[in-house]
């Protein structure tokens, strides 16, 4: 019995023993939790944002119960959201340098105008209403938002009473959808002998012919209004480049207003961390 009592209490020292000399051996949580932060730190300083952030989660994750180590992590997130919210306006800032620089040689012939309707145009120089009244072509439309169509306007001295077109070159054509007259988007009137129709190719009703035109703006491109009765032209260069220019753009115009929009996302997500 003396015997088994000295060897139970041999095992419990032993054991006591091993289980000090680990712990006295291994890190503490403080100084694995320290660790954590040296990484996170230096993923930051390299500029591997989510690699820090994951680093950071991990820490709040295990050692949420250290305050001073759990604040510290905290901070850092939100200098590292700070830091990236910076990088992509950086980059932002660039973008819509080169979208700006794209764009303005591009409005050389356009002008904006709010005498046309109750918001402001881009209108080519040589669309003017005042210039095109008493002509039949297609009309480029674009709004400073980028919102664009085209319209066909018809002026004759009889009504044709179209509702579509069709635009060709040798061997290619290309047709909008029908418009049905409805006096907003296929409307008609007329002064005297002379008569007017105006149809506008909205939401896609062009069906490709945009494309077709700013694809082969440098041909002479036929347009045939389709209807009761048919008319046709030869576009003018100017009508051509018109549509071209006008699509292109709208593009910029969008893309402008995107990254613009970006922008004050990362503005205002950078005064939140700040908070």
């Amino acid at each position: 019995m003396k015997q088994r009592s000295r060897m139970s209490k041999l095992h419990q020292f032993s054991f006591l023993f091993l289980l000090l000399f680990f712990l006295g051996c291994g890190a503490s949580r403080q100084e694995e939790a320290g660790e954590k932060l040296s990484e996170a730190l230096a993923l930051r300083d390299a500029g591997n944002f989510n690699l820090a952030r994951i680093k950071l989660d991990s820490l709040l994750l295990l050692y949420g119960d250290l305050a001073e180590e759990s604040a510290k992590a905290r901070d850092l997130l939100a200098e590292i959201n700070i830091n990236e919210q910076e990088r992509n306006l950086a980059f932002l800032d660039s973008a819509l340098q080169a979208q700006e620089a794209l764009l303005q040689p591009m409005l050389k012939n356009f002008i904006e105008s709010d005498e046309y309707g109750s918001e402001t145009i881009l209108i080519h120089r040589r669309q003017r209403p005042e210039n095109s009244y008493n002509r039949s072509f297609l009309r480029a439309h674009l709004n400073t938002s980028g919102d664009f169509f085209i319209s066909s306007r018809y002026h004759g001295t009889e009504w044709i009473k179209h509702n579509q077109i069709r635009v060709y070159y040798r061997n290619q054509s290309v047709s909008s959808l029908e418009v049905k007259e409805d006096g907003f988007n296929n409307r008609r009137f007329e002064d005297g002998e002379f008569k007017w129709e105006i149809v506008n190719y909205k939401e896609g009703k062009d069906n490709g012919v945009v494309d077709f035109i700013a694809a082969n703006y440098d041909q002479p491109l036929r347009v045939q209004f389709r209807g009761e009765k048919f008319e046709y032209i030869i576009m003018e260069r100017f009508d051509r480049e018109a549509i071209r220019d006008a699509y292109e753009i709208s593009f910029l115009l969008k893309e402008i207003a995107r990254i613009k929009k970006e922008q004050a996302r990362a503005r205002d997500a950078i005064r939140q961390f700040k908070q």
